[in-house]
């Protein structure tokens, strides 16, 4: 029978430059946990290769500069899937970071790991409803969290993670307990590839939609009529490299030769490919 206390967690935090689904990652943080003790941390920033909107970084305090020398977000992913290995993750809002993941590692042509997921958000509303709030600095502040400051990935990590173990003290669980019992306490884990983006439920007898799908999978450039923004109507070469579904709409992230930076294009708006 397997326990608590011979099974890896690992609670990781990501920064972005937004919260769209077209946000890019500049920072993951996270620490792993092993009987009940932090055993190894993560720290990275990551170049977004896009600049970072004012409004971000007056959140979590990450500029331009400070990610220019920053590793890519590949290589930063690479890293951290070594990092989690076969690890139980554990994140608060594990949904707003768990798509982040997913769509990076998808852009980025990396594999989806399997790992099993746990939102301390949904734990804390299921067996804590008394509780006026349930963000993190709300969270931290209330069960007197050791660790100082917020809104940088690895002190989030470690916030959750002194969250997590405050959680399970109060339900009375500890590290000697069994692991599908503690599976049937938290309920149903997230898995990444819930959050993959793709055009499921899509018309691919579409031609617009084989076309692009094949430019993706071939790394090859396409040419549109797409009926906004200042050159709506005309011509405009793009490399496709993304597709995901956000509320009703399809959408394609691409490269735009016109404008040299990479866009999102809403694909009912996508009116003709020319080749």
């Amino acid at each position: 029978m397997s326990y608590l206390a011979k099974t890896p967690f690992v609670v990781f935090d990501t920064e972005t430059t937004g919260l769209s689904l077209t946000a890019r990652i500049v920072e993951i943080g996270a620490v792993k946990i092993l009987k009940g003790k932090i055993v190894a941390e993560f720290s990275s920033l990551a170049n977004p290769g896009c600049s970072i909107p004012l409004r971000a970084t007056e959140i979590h305090g990450i500029n331009d500069e400070m990610v220019a020398k920053a590793p890519s977000v590949a290589d930063v992913l690479k890293k951290f899937l070594n990092f989690i290995d076969d690890s139980i993750l554990i994140a608060h809002n594990a949904v707003f970071d768990l798509r982040m993941l997913a769509i990076h590692l998808e852009r980025e042509q990396l594999p989806l790991f399997p790992n099993p997921a746990i939102d301390t958000h949904q734990l804390l509303r299921k067996y804590f409803p008394e509780l006026k709030k349930y963000n993190l600095p709300f969270l931290s502040n209330l069960w007197q969290s050791p660790y100082q400051g917020c809104h940088r990935a690895l002190i989030d990590a470690q916030h959750t993670a002194f969250v997590f173990f405050r959680i399970l003290e109060k339900q009375g669980i500890t590290f000697n307990y069994p692991l599908d019992e503690f599976w049937q306490w938290v309920g149903e884990p997230l898995y990444l590839k819930r959050f993959v983006p793709c055009f499921e439920k899509c018309d691919f007898d579409d031609p617009k939609v084989r076309s692009i799908l094949y430019a993706i999978s071939e790394e090859k450039d396409i040419e549109i009529i797409y009926s906004n923004g200042n050159l709506a109507f005309k011509p405009r070469k793009i490399r496709p490299i993304l597709c995901f579904r956000s509320g009703k709409h399809y959408y394609v992230e691409a490269f735009c030769y016109l404008d040299l930076v990479v866009k999102t294009f809403r694909l009912d708006r996508i009116l003709k490919i020319l080749r």
